[in-house]
């Protein structure tokens, strides 16, 4: 029997949080599903509700956040669900199904209106030595740091072209962590010019200038090694990271953090139908919306960083637009209140949509790819090769072609991260206009159990 919601918010971050909240008082039953446990997102990364971690993340871009997590956890119309998968969503009875997998087995929801807020995803380059142990994402590192305050490594090395690298590595100095080395593949004068073309942009953000700033100081008064203009050769080893060669020398480090820019989770959004646009220089899918973040798909809205990766402030003022217009649509509040709600919310949003584009620029990963032989490995859930991927492609293959030959994107992240490494390689064979892989159920891995076992079991398809 699948439990009935008047709306689903899939997300417990800033913009699932923010609409949940601007729907307050509304009447409106909500379920919030979340994989992770407890509310707060990627951003926040709470540590588990046993833990009790000193001086959890003090700085003051956290404080808007945890204001914000204090409220939501307060709301009495929110039933939260923690520590579940939706691993599908289609449309019934004139709304939606959602599949979801959790510690409880399978179980599904109804409701007539869903908000995906699903978050976004660090973007998976591959590159020599990738499949050793000791490399992270500089996403997953970072969780680490914030979450349990664990430093993964003696030695640590950041690579890529992100300048999220500079905030990640002053919170290792100040976790009691030691540097190798934080490596950008581009030149420094490259994002200074490319930060100067957006005048803007960078003059309505001086504290994000100033914190990246501050950041570079602080790195170099511990001593740390900031690298501009070297390339990421290869991560080589003995059963686990040892060192990172680039194209001027050998840096000794037992863990590699990768940070090359976000993709957007499109993954719900694409199986239910909503129309989707590239998301940028990083690669991946963004959904499209419309002035109050509904999405092409009736009934459908989205927001934050499933819109494209905008950092948590726009998701936060994404999600209060998403909540006052399911409001407005539910005619919970009439069309004129509406907009008064929303106006706040508006400004700020194309205020830091602005930065984004500037930060998206400067982040810009192409050109600066790790060089790729035939023999390194593209998909690491099924050790499919760049060179079984171009024979494939040679051959005319699709996206869902060269799934089918290879097994690229098969695995148990089901072309999260592979398939912005293959869309490149098809741009490059002269067919950027791929639409990737075809999502289908299961969106997440699940337990075979959870399939099989009527009446809690899940319909596949």
């Amino acid at each position: 029997m699948a439990e009935a919601y008047d709306l689903v918010i899939v997300g417990g971050g800033p913009a699932g949080q923010a609409a949940a909240l601007a729907l307050d008082g509304s009447g409106v039953r909500i379920a919030v599903v979340d994989e992770q446990p407890r509310p707060g997102g990627q951003i926040l990364r709470r540590p588990p509700a046993a833990f009790r971690v000193r001086d959890w993340l003090q700085g003051h871009e956290y404080g808007p956040l945890k204001k914000q997590l204090a409220a939501f956890e307060a709301l009495r119309n929110v039933e939260w669900l923690g520590g579940r998968s939706v691993l599908g969503l289609a449309r019934e009875d004139g709304g939606f199904a959602l599949s979801l997998s959790g510690p409880e087995g399978a179980s599904r929801l109804t409701a007539p209106r869903v908000l995906i807020a699903a978050g976004c995803q660090d973007l998976a380059v591959p590159v020599p030595g990738w499949t050793l142990p000791g490399v992270y994402t500089a996403g997953g590192l970072q969780t680490l740091l914030k979450s349990q305050q664990i430093v993964p490594g003696e030695r640590i090395l950041l690579a890529g072209t992100h300048p999220l690298q500079l905030v990640i590595a002053e919170q290792i100095v100040a976790a009691g962590g030691t540097l190798a080395a934080v490596l950008f593949a581009q030149p420094r004068a490259v994002m200074l010019r490319t930060s100067l073309a957006h005048p803007g942009a960078a003059l309505a953000h001086p504290r994000n200038l100033l914190a990246a700033a501050h950041a570079e100081r602080a790195l170099r008064r511990a001593g740390v090694p900031l690298l501009y203009g070297h390339s990421l050769d290869a991560i080589t080893g003995e059963g686990r990271v040892g060192a990172v060669t680039t194209d001027t020398q050998t840096i000794a480090c037992d863990s590699v953090g990768l940070c090359y820019g976000f993709v957007p989770q499109s993954a719900l959004p694409r199986m239910a139908g909503a129309r989707m646009r590239p998301a940028g220089r990083a690669g991946g899918w963004a959904a499209e919306h419309d002035y109050w973040m509904r999405s092409s798909v009736p009934g459908l809205w989205v927001a934050g960083e499933t819109t494209g990766v905008a950092g948590a402030p726009a998701a936060m003022a994404a999600g209060r637009i998403a909540g006052i217009g399911i409001a407005r649509d539910s005619g919970t509040i009439d069309a004129q209140t509406a907009e008064r709600g929303a106006a706040s919310a508006r400004r700020d949003h194309a205020k830091r949509l602005g930065f984004a584009r500037l930060l998206d620029a400067v982040a810009d990963p192409r050109g600066y790819w790790p060089a790729a032989d035939t023999n390194l490995i593209a998909c690491r859930c099924e050790n499919v090769t760049f060179g079984a991927i171009d024979a494939a492609i040679a051959d005319g293959g699709t996206a869902n072609a060269v799934k089918l030959a290879t097994r690229c994107g098969m695995g148990p992240c089901q072309g999260r991260n592979c398939e912005p490494t293959l869309l490149r390689r098809l741009a490059d064979a002269g067919r950027p206009e791929d639409p990737g892989f075809a999502q289908r159920f299961p969106a997440r891995p699940v337990p075979i159990g959870d399939l099989a076992a009527p009446p809690g079991g899940l319909p596949i398809g």
